[in-house]
Order: C-alpha cells, then structure tokens, then sequence
C-alpha cells in the first residue's frame, strides 16, 4: 500500500506544479474523461471476482466493486503522469 500511496502522492503533485508555476489557479478533471473513466472502469470491474455475487464492502449501491479493476502494472502507469487532455484548467 505504500507503493501505491506514493504513486498517487506524485501524481497529484504533478498537478499541483502546474499550479505552483502559474501555469492555472485551478485544476479539476473534465466531465467527460471522468464519465469515460468510469464507464470503463465499471466495464472492468464486471470481470473481478468481486462481481461473483458475493456480499463485500467493496460494493457500491449498484452492486457495483468499486476496487481497482485493472492490474497494478496498469495503475502505475497510469499514475506516471496526468493526461492534461482529461483536465480542465482554469487561470
């Protein structure tokens, strides 16, 4: 969990120096990578074994697993660094 910690700990650093170097005040994801993300991280997580029907905290209201759905090769990859097309930047 560490490990993980400190790749989201990088990643939204990332962010913050675009707001330490003026490039933004404000820094917020878009509405559609964010529907996009979820639409395809509810597809993924369809696949878990927390979709066999079992009871789990790990359910949301829809039944939903609402863990990482994808492997931790892919997290980390997708933690190295913020695709800026997915975010709305705002001076």
């Amino acid at each position: 969990l560490i490990e993980v910690a400190e790749l989201q700990m990088d990643y939204a650093l990332q962010l913050v120096d675009r707001i330490a170097d003026g490039t933004c005040r404000l820094i917020s994801p878009s509405t559609d990578a964010t529907e996009a993300h979820e639409a395809a991280r509810t597809a993924a997580a369809g696949k878990t074994v927390w979709a066999t029907g079992c009871n789990s905290w790990y359910l949301d209201d829809r039944g939903v697993p609402m863990a990482w759905p994808w492997s931790f090769r892919e997290f980390r990859a997708q933690m190295a660094a913020p695709d800026m097309d997915s975010y709305v930047l705002t001076d």
